[in-house]
Parts: structure tokens; C-alpha cells; sequence
């Protein structure tokens, strides 16, 4: 417990100086990219919890972006109020979305869900008189706090580590809860878990739902902070990376998702320059992961305590002659 405290102690003062110590501005920017894919695959990992992977993830993320900045632009709804609604109206899609293809198994519900992140798109192409279509909308409103308008990079810092810590602990006291334990319940074993009176299809649905809001509700922060989203903000290939970073840092618990987000999303963005071998590295990791560690990033301290067990030298035990009779 005193180790686990000491590690948070120094991971807060660790956050707490990246815009003190930070070279430049970029640095900042890429801990808030940090925070937010961090909130993303939290979300993922909700959905995993219960056995079930969404390809149509950052789908969520362009909904809720969308329809929190048009809430500010259009109603001028404050930002506060725009995330909530971000959040509900992805929720709420997710729970009827849900409740029809979460009946379906395996890489049928994969593609129904990378269908529906397909389907965004082409409606935020489609409807140009509300969406601007490709071009996107600009001049989306920042977030402000007791006046204070959170413009800049600097300003905007601590609101995406409290809005990522907030959405850490959320999911961690949902995974310590009753209602935690039977969701990976139903993903070790959904037959048994269902004879045993849980109604699984109702787990999943309220997992995929809480899962795709707080996809909804990371979409429209960074909608906020870029001050901008087109239907390119969320694609595909972000889905991918999400499902990379939460195999890549470990599927159980709060912190493999953690540490897939913080170790994976510096990557892409400092090797940005080169275009395409961004998604080799991650292919490469993730194969890596996969032959050598099945319970991702996280697990790696169990497994090389196992391989100093089992390479440590065994004692000799030496025995004394047997006196003759």
C-alpha cells in the first residue's frame, strides 16, 4: 500500500512539472494528447471488461466531438454542458446500438461496430449545412473555468489531467464494484456466468454503453482543445491505435490501459514526419507483446520476477553416507 501511495505521489509530481520542465510547447501538447487517448482507451477497456472489442470506438469520439461543439456554437451551450451531452448522446447511441448487435458474437459484432464508425463519418460528410462536411468545423469555443479561458496549451493542461485522472478513477472503483466483478465474470466464462442467474446481455450492453461515453466525452474535450473536428478527426485507424495501446499496456485493471496510452501516443506524433511507419511500429509492438507478453506492459514485473525464480540456482543438497550395519 505505502509502495502503491509513493508511486502515485511520484507520478502526480512527475505531471505536475511537465509544463515547468518541458523544453517547449510541444511537449505540452503531446502530455495532453496523452491525457486524452488515455480517457479513450479507459473507455476501450470498460467494453473489454466484459469480453467484447469495438472497432467503431473513435466513432464515439467524432459523435460526442460534434455534438458538443455544435451545441457551443449554435446554442452557445456552455463547454461544461456540451461534454455532459457529449457523453449522454454517446452513451445513449451506444445502449440502443448495443442492445441489437451485442447478440452477436465474435467478428460479427467487429464489424457491425467498425460499420457504425463508418456510418458517422458519412453523415458528418453528408450533412454539410450542419457539419460544414469536409471542412470541418472551425473556431470551435474553448472551455472556460470561473472566467478563465482555457486557450493555450498551458491553460489547457491541467483540466485534461483532471478530466483523465477523473475518468481513471471512475473506471477503477467500477472495476473494484460488484457490478466490476461480474463483468469479468462474463468475459472468463458467459455460459456459466448466465446458469448462474446474471443476465450477461444486459452487463454488456450497460458496458459498451458507459465505455463508447466516455469515448463521447474524450471526443468533444479534444474537439474543445483543438478548437476544431472534421469527420478525419476520428478514423478508423485511431480505433486501431486504441486497441493497440490497451493490448500493448495490459487488458486487466486500470493502469495496462494507462501505460499502453502513455507509452504509445509519444510515437506516432514524434515520428510524424515519416509518414506510414508509425503503423509499422505499432504493428511490430504489438506483435512483440503478443509472443512474449500475453498480459501486455503491466504484467512485464510478474514476468521477470518468474524468470529470476526460475533461473535462479537450486541448492544442492548434499547427503551424508549411510553408516554400514
Amino acid at each position: 500500500m505505502r509502495r502503491s501511495a509513493l508511486l502515485l505521489a511520484l507520478a502526480a509530481a512527475v505531471i505536475a512539472l511537465i509544463p515547468v520542465v518541458a523544453p517547449n510547447l510541444f511537449y505540452v501538447h503531446l502530455a495532453i494528447v496523452t491525457c486524452l487517448n488515455v480517457m479513450f482507451v479507459l473507455g476501450l477497456a470498460v467494453i473489454a471488461r466484459v469480453g467484447q472489442l469495438s472497432m467503431g470506438h473513435a466513432g464515439f469520439g467524432l459523435l460526442g466531438g460534434y455534438v458538443s461543439a455544435l451545441l457551443a456554437m449554435n446554442l452557445g451551450l456552455p463547454v461544461p454542458l456540451g461534454l455532459l451531452a457529449a457523453t449522454l448522446a454517446a452513451a445513449a447511441t451506444a445502449a440502443l446500438l448495443g442492445w441489437i448487435i451485442l447478440r452477436l458474437r465474435g467478428v460479427y459484432f467487429v464489424l457491425v461496430a467498425f460499420s457504425f464508425g463508418q456510418i458517422v463519418v458519412l453523415l458528418a460528410l453528408g450533412m454539410e449545412d450542419i457539419t460544414q462536411g469536409a471542412n470541418g468545423l472551425v473556431n470551435v469555443p474553448a472551455p472556460a473555468v470561473f472566467g478563465y479561458l482555457l486557450n493555450t496549451k498551458t491553460a489547457f493542461y491541467p483540466l485534461a489531467v483532471a478530466a483523465a485522472a477523473l475518468v481513471g478513477t471512475g473506471v477503477w472503483l467500477l472495476f473494484r464494484s460488484p457490478f466490476g466483478d461480474a463483468m469479468a465474470a462474463i468475459a472468463e466464462n458467459p455460459r456459466l456466468t448466465e446458469s448462474s442467474g446474471v443476465d450477461t446481455h444486459v452487463y454488456q450492453v450497460v458496458a459498451f454503453s458507459i465505455g463508447s461515453g466516455i469515448a463521447g466525452f474524450a471526443g468533444a474535450l479534444s474537439t474543445h482543445y483543438f478548437q476544431f473536428i472534421s469527420p478525419d478527426s476520428f478514423t478508423f485507424w485511431d480505433s486501431v491505435s486504441y486497441l493497440t495501446m490497451l493490448v500493448v499496456g495490459g487488458r486487466v485493471g486500470v493502469w495496462g490501459p494507462i501505460l499502453g496510452a502513455v507509452v504509445l501516443t509519444p510515437l506516432p506524433e514524434l515520428l510524424r514526419s515519416t509518414q506510414g511507419l508509425q503503423h509499422v511500429l505499432y504493428g511490430a509492438v504489438l506483435i512483440l507483446v503478443l509472443l512474449f507478453l500475453r498480459d501486455g506492459l503491466v504484467g512485464l514485473p510478474a514476468r521477470l520476477r518468474g524468470l529470476r525464480r526460475t533461473s535462479a540456482p537450486h541448492p544442492i543438497l548434499e547427503h551424508s553416507p549411510e553408516r554400514p550395519s
